[in-house]
Parts: C-alpha cells; structure tokens; sequence
C-alpha cells in the first residue's frame, strides 16, 4: 500500500495543535511503513513491532518539535532509525559484557579444575588481559574464548573484518610483552577463518 505523503503531513499539522485522533490516524497509516523500515534495519519481527511502537510513542511526546512544511514520514523514520541503532549498541554492549564475563571465569585461577601449575600463570593471564583496551579484550574473547570467526566477531563488535584481525594483532602483541617467551601460557588456537 502507498503512502499519501501529503496526508501524513495533514495529519501530523493537525497533531501539532492537539488533534489527537489525527495522531491515530497517522500512526495507523505509517505503521506498516515504520515495520518494514525496522526489518530493514536489522531488527527481528518481534523488535521491529517495540520499535515502532516507541518511535510512535517518542514523535506523539515530541510532535511539537517537528517543523511545518518538513516530511513528517521522513521525520518518523529518523526516530525508527535512532531507535534501531540504540538497539544494535545495546545488543553489543550486552554481548560484550558477556564475553568479558566469559573470560573472566576462563582465566579464574580458583577454578578446581585449573592444575597447581597452571593457576599461577592463568592468573598472570587474566591480569594481562584486564590491562587491554575494551576492544582489544573484546576481539580476543570472541576469537580464542567464544572461538568465533573473523566475520562473527565483526558482527558482534559492530566493526570491519579487518577492524578485528588489527585488534586481535595489536592485543596478541601486548600479550606477548607480559610473559618471557619460555613461560608464555597457552593461548587456544583459533582455526576457524571465514
């Protein structure tokens, strides 16, 4: 179905000034539009519905914001889109969390399972770790503790495949200069590549 541009900015005119059936009139003429528009953007059916119910809810509260004379599908849609970024960010600051917390427990020298010998430098390990920058410790724990791809890892880090092999290399190296070449501890290989 098409959209009447031009009704859609009748209908947000009329908003404005406290028309509030004119706002469900809009919201009900734009809302299939706003959903593809969120599918598009990467959003899951069940997001894409929460998206746009807020970015409706956030243009009712800020209808006085937009300009008479704009495109207030356009406008509609920046709120879609702001919402489906903030979306994606948190998706990958909880994924990351999560990995760091992952790691954290892989490097937990208390651990029954962790040999006498090996906890010393586990814990050495963790140490080092914790002293890398966010994303450099995020890079590592996707590719050698989640064992995931270079392709997989950019996805979660929100980055470019190469974005992660600079990552990874610059974190490798940092690693390397916390331990003596003959007590470095054993570092999983990772041999998946795509």
């Amino acid at each position: 179905m098409s959209i009447d541009r031009s009704q859609i900015n009748v209908y947000m005119q009329r908003a404005c000034v406290g028309d509030n059936a004119a706002y469900g009139a809009l919201a009900a003429a734009v809302e299939d539009e706003l959903f593809r528009l969120a599918l598009a953007a990467g959003l899951l059916q069940e997001d894409a519905v929460e998206a746009v119910q807020e970015a409706l809810m956030r243009a009712f509260i800020g209808r006085r914001g937009w300009r008479q004379g704009s495109d207030a599908m356009a406008w509609l849609c920046g709120f879609v889109m702001n919402i489906c970024r903030e979306r994606h960010r948190d998706r990958r600051r909880r994924m990351a969390f999560s990995l760091d917390e992952g790691l954290s427990e892989a490097c937990d020298s208390t651990h029954p399972a962790t040999a006498l010998g090996d906890r010393e430098q586990l814990q050495q390990l963790k140490e080092a770790l914790a002293e890398l920058p966010s994303r450099q410790r995020e890079a590592i724990a996707c590719r050698y503790l989640r064992r995931m791809s270079i392709r997989q890892t950019a996805e979660v880090m929100g980055c470019a495949e190469g974005t992660v092999k600079s990552c990874v290399s610059a974190a490798l190296e940092r690693l390397r200069t916390y331990f003596p070449a003959d007590s470095e501890p054993a570092v999983p290989r990772c041999d998946r590549r795509f």
